[in-house]
């Protein structure tokens, strides 16, 4: 409840102890408990009346199945350019060496993600534009595309090839 830890609420009865002293506790967590139900009576009291007044029940359960993601715009708008039908590419301007931009589990191929994937890249960024993440390429599977892609040898003229 609000991240409290039972550490935390430790710490707080610590303290509490010492500033208000070992008589007033009791005092004072009688009057906190108190505080507490009249909450609670208060928010039943309301949920109910709310309900009374919609004409619908008012249940934790119906609330959390609901899916309010799907009207995220954000959304929306990633699965109208995942369409079949959709032949808009990001262009070569668009990435740069180190990273390339690649929609997480959108159901994209990964050969066509590859594509896009230069020889000796670090990492790939995926997810939205919201909230990207960026990937070691050693993070993915052996049999990856674009960790293939990744892995390729360039003729580079280093000591090794002259």
């Amino acid at each position: 409840m609000f991240g409290l830890t039972f550490e935390k609420l430790l710490v707080i009865a610590i303290i509490a102890g010492v500033v208000l002293g070992p008589h007033n506790l009791p005092i004072y967590a009688q009057k906190l408990a108190e505080t507490i139900r009249a909450l609670r009576a208060f928010i039943d009291t309301t949920r109910t009346t709310a309900e009374k007044e919609m004409g619908i029940p008012l249940q934790r359960a119906d609330w959390q199945a609901l899916n309010l993601r799907q009207y995220d715009p954000r959304q929306i708008v990633r699965e109208a350019l995942d369409e079949p039908g959709n032949t808009a590419n990001p262009t070569e301007a668009d990435t740069d060496n180190s990273t390339v931009a690649a929609p997480a589990d959108t159901g994209t191929d990964l050969a066509e993600q590859a594509r896009h994937v230069r020889p000796g890249q670090k990492f790939i960024t995926t997810g939205s534009a919201a909230h990207p993440l960026r990937l070691p390429i050693d993070s993915l599977p052996h049999d990856d595309p674009r960790r293939i892609a990744a892995r390729a040898t360039t003729t580079v003229n280093t000591p090794e090839h002259v």
